[in-house]
């Protein structure tokens, strides 16, 4: 695969997620964070579809949670992340799962990837972080071949998790302090001004409440069940896919 960009793109604000890098993965093995990862993951496979064969770059891919998972998938994955430490980990966890992943260390602006590259981009909790996120989605479209898809997750502005996560950037040193969440008609209005993609179908998941100490599974479920049905597109996590036209 040819680059058109150095590797080594590093930002100023790498060193944000640098430092929270090692303790990263951590939320995943509270009964909470296990709870929303596999919401979050069965709503990003259902809008991924079929990935087996596909050449797949994961833009914002972190520690290597989805590259590794579409990778196991039987996907050719590329992944990018701006933070050194995390994907130094990423390389670690998929080095120990024996997955061939292509890790780059690079700017969600500045793709490191020749036009029309890949068969579909995927960015999980990502934009939110970007200095400019039409900048990243149009990049996003630049590397993705016509009738590919990409799939957008983001973090809820619409919600109470929202608000929580504003209140603890207060309180502590927090990477939400530096986050632009979005809602339902800003990701639509995002996509929109690339001029590049068709329909944009969205869905969104997790309605229990933001608090680790009083979550349990069945209550959860039930709020589930009853936000999807009656709050559509206001649970904390939402998912937009849409086909480069």
């Amino acid at each position: 695969m040819k680059k058109i960009f150095s590797r080594r793109c590093r930002m100023a604000d790498d060193a944000l997620f640098d430092s929270r890098a090692d303790t990263y993965d951590n939320w995943y093995t509270t009964p909470l964070g296990a709870y929303e990862d596999e919401l979050e993951n069965t709503l990003v496979f259902k809008h991924l579809g079929a990935v087996r064969g596909k050449t797949i770059l994961d833009v914002g891919c972190g520690t290597g949670l989805y590259s590794i998972r579409l990778s196991e998938s039987g996907a050719d994955v590329t992944a990018v992340d701006i933070s050194s430490k995390m994907i130094e980990i990423a390389r670690r966890k998929a080095q120990d799962r024996r997955q061939y992943i292509w890790y780059d260390q690079a700017d969600m602006a500045k793709l490191p990837y020749e036009n029309r590259t890949f068969d579909m981009v995927v960015s999980i909790t990502a934009l939110e972080f970007a200095a400019d996120p039409l900048l990243a989605l149009m990049e996003m479209a630049r590397v993705l071949r016509p009738g590919g898809k990409v799939v957008v997750g983001v973090l809820n502005n619409d919600c109470l998790w929202a608000d929580a996560r504003r209140e603890r950037a207060k309180r502590e040193a927090s990477i939400y302090g530096a986050a632009h969440f979005f809602s339902s008609s800003d990701l639509r209005s995002l996509f929109h001004r690339t001029g590049t993609f068709g329909a944009l179908t969205m869905e969104s998941c997790i309605y229990t409440f933001p608090d680790e100490d009083e979550f349990q599974d069945i209550t959860a479920s039930r709020q589930e069940f009853f936000g999807r049905l009656f709050r559509p597109l206001t649970g904390a996590f939402l998912v937009g896919t849409a086909r480069k036209r």
